[in-house]
C-alpha cells in the first residue's frame, strides 16, 4: 500500500513534467478487418516510459489522474500527439488510416470535449474523418446530459464516435436507444471464457447492431 501510495505521489508529482518531456508515448494498436485481414485502422494508447520507473502501464497511472481529475490533461495531450503525428505523415505523403482516442468520463465535467477535439484538429488541419472518438459506458453513467449532447455535436459535424466496452455492466440496450453510435467494441469479458453460450451472445450483439446499422470491433 505505501508503494502504491508512493508511486501516486509520483505520478502527480511528476505528470508536468512526463508530458513536456514525451515520456508518455503513443502507442498505436492496430484495427483488423476481420473478413479481410486488413488494417482498417488505429487506437491510440498511452504509455509512461519513466527514466526512474521504467514503462508505467494504464493500469498504474490512469486511476491515480482519474482520482485527482487530472487525466483530462493526459487525454488533451494524447490527441495533440495524433494530430501531429497524423500531420507529419500527410506532409510526407505517407498512408493514413483513422486513429481512434480514448476520453475519459471525467473529461465532461472538465473540458468542453467539442471544442478541444475541434480546435485540435484545427491547429493542425487534418481532416475529421481520420479522428474516431471513443466514450466508455461509465462515461454515459455520470452527466448523461453532457454526454449525450456532446456525442450528437460531434457526429453532426462529422465525427465517428464509438462506444467502447459494449457488455461491461452497465445498461447497453438503453444505450443504443438513446445514444446514436457509429461503432461498438464489444467488451474483452465475452472472449475470456469463449463457451458456446458466450459465442451466441456475441452473435446477438453484432446481428442486433447490423439491425440498427451499427459497426462492432472486438
Amino acid at each position: 500500500m505505501v508503494a502504491a501510495d508512493c508511486m501516486g505521489k509520483y505520478i502527480l508529482q511528476h505528470l508536468e513534467e512526463a508530458l513536456e518531456n514525451h515520456w508518455v508515448q503513443v502507442y498505436y494498436q492496430p484495427v483488423i478487418r476481420t473478413l479481410t485481414g486488413d488494417l482498417c485502422g488505429l487506437e491510440a494508447l498511452a504509455r509512461w516510459v519513466d527514466p526512474q520507473s521504467g514503462i508505467l502501464s494504464p493500469a498504474t497511472f490512469i486511476p491515480v489522474l482519474e482520482e485527482a481529475r487530472q487525466i483530462h490533461r493526459l487525454d488533451a495531450y494524447m490527441l495533440e500527439e495524433v494530430c501531429r503525428t497524423i500531420r507529419q505523415r500527410l506532409d510526407a505523403n505517407l498512408p493514413i488510416i483513422p486513429v481512434s482516442f480514448n476520453l475519459s468520463r471525467y473529461d465532461f465535467s472538465s473540458l468542453d470535449v467539442f471544442s478541444l477535439v475541434e480546435d485540435t484538429r484545427q491547429k493542425y488541419n487534418i481532416p475529421r474523418d481520420f479522428l474516431h472518438v471513443e466514450i466508455t459506458e461509465s462515461v454515459l453513467a455520470q452527466n448523461a446530459g453532457e454526454v449525450h449532447q456532446e456525442v450528437d455535436r460531434l457526429r453532426a459535424e462529422g465525427y465517428e464516435v464509438w462506444l467502447d466496452d459494449f457488455g461491461s455492466g452497465y445498461s447497453s440496450l438503453n444505450t443504443l436507444k438513446n445514444y446514436s453510435f457509429d461503432e461498438i467494441k464489444i467488451d474483452m469479458a465475452f472472449l475470456s471464457q469463449f463457451t458456446e453460450k458466450s459465442q451466441n451472445i456475441i452473435k446477438a450483439i453484432i446481428r442486433m447492431a447490423k439491425k440498427i446499422g451499427i459497426h462492432t470491433l472486438m
